[in-house]
């Protein structure tokens, strides 16, 4: 299984930590203490009655009006607590209009406190019924006006503190004033509470909203610098002489990236003190080769002869082997060129030098690159197709943002166990690739240097029909930037 990349790991820990918050949070919804239902004090719904005060509890709402208001719907009209009502506040039973909704459930301890205010059990009752008017209601059971009764007395301060208990559901009080107006005030209780499913929807909603796009920032910001640091290290690859990585992110990257740069300084250091002493070396063996050319002349002919020829080939892998240490020292400068172009360019000029080169070409194909060096390489490859397999057929098409050719010979081909060695410098293939039949070994590890050093990659493999292949690759220009 492939492992995750540290993004997604960090988005996916985030995205868990989010998770346990939550279910904590419902643990601690499920686990929480009923809710209490609060009421109103009957003292507060007196004093709106009886004055011009507004309400200051966010449930009620006072109203006034000329005519007689009825009872909200889904409530019925209670006439015993209306009743006692009007006894409380010495106003006449008609003047007072009570209803009431469906009641919540209520502590023992609260319905001990509001008991008084409670219609007594009447077992002669149907069952099922409360007070006020309903299925089986006798409107003569209605209670005789207050004036055919005794005169009413203020209740005394007992009967204020016993009488105080909290409403509780919704309600509707209205009173009519001496101007012959109606005062009401209206109780709503809040709705009921969401489910727990819905409180851990919202929850999670609410989270991921704020949480989710602060886990994206916070994952790439974290893997941004590890991400620089593996172009740095594909970059270091192809091209030694690079520039050091940025230090960025966070301390253990930073130091990450010193190690890397100081790295990258000792290999450049080392590739620079290997060609200076190759250089010095094949430097210092022209003088010794020089003398020995001059005291051929004391040999015999036949052993002239063969002397001058070693000489003349010692002198000849001396020069390749300063031409290729210059090039991977050197960087020529990079421009902007048609790659088809050049591809027929050297192909039409060994064409005219009697060779077999054929070139199959599809659409033009920018590329930015040294143009030496890239025409070394080609040229290499396509000596090496001509050299061994007497013909060489190449072949230029598109791939994606890449442009691939495709170097064809009919020579004997190569071992496929050995494609990365024939590219180290001075490695030669099988017997028919050695140096009777072509160069010194040089000229596919030019050709993959360079191809290398343009962000390419360069491949060999048998053909099905036989022959070799040699297929070169290089990432095309942008259309931004092939028009800019």
């Amino acid at each position: 299984m492939k492992p995750l990349p540290i993004f997604a790991r960090t988005f996916l820990l985030l995205l868990g930590a989010l998770l346990v918050a939550l279910a904590l949070g419902f643990g601690l919804l499920l686990t929480r203490p009923p809710v209490r239902p609060v009421g109103v004090p009957l003292s507060e719904v007196v004093a709106l009655l009886s004055s011009q005060l507004p309400p200051t509890n966010s449930r009620l709402t006072v109203t006034d009006s000329a005519q007689r208001p009825a009872c909200p719907d889904g409530q019925q009209e209670d006439w015993f607590m209306g009743r006692r009502l009007a006894g409380w506040m010495n106003v006449d039973v008609d003047a007072l209009h009570y209803c009431r909704g469906m009641r919540l459930p209520v502590p023992v301890d609260v319905l001990r406190q509001s008991r008084q205010w409670q219609r007594p059990f009447d077992p002669t009752r149907p069952p099922g019924h409360g007070p006020g008017p309903g299925p089986g209601f006798d409107p003569d059971d209605r209670p005789p006006p207050v004036a055919d009764q005794a005169p009413r007395q203020p209740p005394s301060p007992d009967d204020i503190r016993r009488a105080n208990a909290p409403l509780f559901g919704d309600f509707f009080v209205a009173v009519r004033k001496p101007d012959g107006h109606w005062r009401s005030v209206t109780h709503r209780m809040p709705g009921a509470l969401p489910s727990v499913a819905r409180h851990v929807l919202v929850l999670f909603l609410l989270g991921a909203a704020v949480m989710l796009p602060l886990a994206w920032w916070f994952s790439r910001a974290l893997s941004a610098p590890i991400r620089r640091f593996a172009q740095a290290a594909d970059r270091l690859g192809s091209n030694p002489g690079a520039p050091p990585l940025d230090r960025s992110g966070p301390a253990e990257l930073a130091r990450a990236a010193d190690s890397f740069n100081a790295m990258q300084a000792r290999i450049n250091r080392l590739l620079d003190e290997r060609t200076r002493t190759i250089g010095a070396i094949a430097h210092d063996l022209r003088t010794p080769l020089a003398r020995l050319s001059f005291r051929l002349h004391a040999l015999p002919e036949e052993a002239r002869d063969k002397a001058s020829a070693d000489i003349a080939e010692m002198n000849t892998m001396i020069t390749a082997a300063l031409d290729f240490l210059h090039g991977q020292s050197q960087r020529g400068p990079r421009s902007r060129l048609d790659f088809a172009s050049l591809v027929e360019s050297v192909a039409g000029d060994l064409a005219d030098t009697g060779h077999d080169v054929t070139v199959t070409a599809s659409e033009p194909a920018l590329v930015s690159g040294d143009p030496l060096a890239l025409r070394r390489a080609l040229s290499n490859l396509i000596d090496n197709a001509l050299k061994y397999g007497q013909h060489a057929r190449l072949r230029l098409q598109r791939e994606g943002c890449n442009v691939v050719l495709d170097v064809d010979d009919d020579g004997p081909g190569i071992d496929p166990a050995r494609e990365d060695e024939l590219f180290l410098p001075f490695a030669r293939g099988e017997e028919s690739r050695n140096r009777d039949t072509g160069g010194i070994g040089l000229g596919l590890s030019v050709a993959h240097s360079v191809v290398l050093d343009h962000g390419g990659t360069l491949r060999l493999r048998n053909r099905d029909d036989g022959g070799l292949r040699a297929t070169l690759s290089l990432p095309c220009l942008s259309p931004d930037l092939a028009n800019g």
